[in-house]
């Protein structure tokens, strides 16, 4: 499949190119990854040509993964990363996204991970998109409740980390056909202290 441009009310989504390597390699070396990411680290500018060269479009072209650059223009420079990994049994996408330090607080990763999630109930044959996130990541929390996923409970997480294992996480889902509402987050959740 070839890439899908997807457009949000103030964001481009499209894809992340061999020139955003500089901003990859910057935003990737954020502090709080390695506890609630899969990136490698430390992450180098090898690591983001990789992703961008390799994963991104192998992604792609065999309809394993999606993923989309976050910019506020066509030509403007990237903020984010938003991307669905498929799992085929049952065939489900996982999500998982990314913003830069500088453009947290704006509401783009939500409006951009609802833009991603109707585009794949409308051009995938999916029924569910899961989510997850290390317990903990209230920001991570935040993004899937404002996209319209449910809870769905506490089990490890699914992927390794960089820093190692499989620690707890919360889980989460967004069926098609739901509402952009989701049901109430429990307040253990909410309420999290670290």
């Amino acid at each position: 499949m070839e890439p899908v441009e997807l457009r949000t009310e103030r964001l481009v989504l499209d894809t992340p190119l061999p020139e955003d390597r500089a901003r990859v390699t910057e935003y990737c070396q954020d502090p709080v990854f390695p506890g609630y990411m899969t990136l490698p680290w430390p992450y180098t500018s090898d690591d983001a040509v990789f992703f961008l060269e390799s994963l991104v479009p192998d992604g792609w072209r065999t309809e394993r993964e999606f993923t989309w650059a976050l910019r506020e223009a066509s030509d403007g420079p990237l903020l984010g990363v938003v991307g669905m990994r498929v799992q085929p049994e049952p065939r489900t996408l996982d999500i998982g996204y990314w913003l830069g330090a500088p453009h947290r607080g704006h509401g783009y990763m939500a409006e951009a991970a609802r833009a991603a999630v109707a585009w794949a109930f409308d051009s995938l044959e999916v029924e569910t998109v899961l989510w997850e996130c290390v317990v903990g990541n209230l920001a991570s929390v935040g993004v899937a409740r404002a996209a319209g996923f449910s809870y769905t409970g506490a089990a490890p997480l699914k992927v390794e980390v960089s820093s190692g294992g499989h620690p707890d996480a919360w889980h989460g889902a967004r069926r098609r056909g739901a509402g952009p509402d989701a049901p109430p987050w429990p307040a253990e959740v909410l309420e999290h202290r670290a």
